[in-house]
């Protein structure tokens, strides 16, 4: 369990004993969809919890929105994926991200980026699944996440 004030402790509590296990790495990612559907593009939370990774994101007030009086309907977006669904993870750029999510390339098309093209273009997490489909995030301390579910 992760410290913090009596509110974030409480949040991590709930969340331990919903998924049955032990809170092992949080960040925060922005969420951009699955391949061969539509972009989402929404921050949340990134965590894991025994070996499994859990996004969800949270409702946000939008005073512009307000302003107007055109309040979209929200809609939770929550998932899971288990360390045994992970077939790769990867690095690509945003731009292959974006064709794979709108269906113009196989998601076991998209090649890893360098690390001198990652000084160059923006770049996000594929999460390429044994279920024939890949998730792809913008991750706040990638490299700490990918560390902490590569030891599964």
């Amino acid at each position: 369990m992760i410290g913090g004030d009596d509110e974030s402790k409480k949040f991590w509590e709930e969340r331990e004993k919903d998924k049955g296990g032990t809170l092992g790495f949080f960040t925060f990612a922005t969420y951009m969809g699955i391949s061969s559907e539509k972009p989402v593009n929404t921050g949340g939370l990134l965590y894991t919890i025994d070996r499994k990774i859990y996004f969800e994101d949270f409702e946000k007030e939008n005073w512009f929105s307000k302003i107007l009086s055109k309040r979209q309907k929200w809609e939770k977006t929550e998932f899971s994926i288990g360390g045994d669904e992970i077939a790769e993870l990867k690095r690509v750029s945003k731009n292959s991200a974006l064709n794979c999510i709108s269906g113009l390339v196989k998601d076991t098309d998209t090649k890893p980026v360098s690390r001198v093209i990652r000084f160059l273009t923006q770049s996000v997490l594929q999460i390429r699944l044994t279920k024939g489909y890949s998730v792809f995030l913008d991750v706040m301390r990638e490299k700490d996440f990918v560390a902490a579910i590569k030891g599964w």
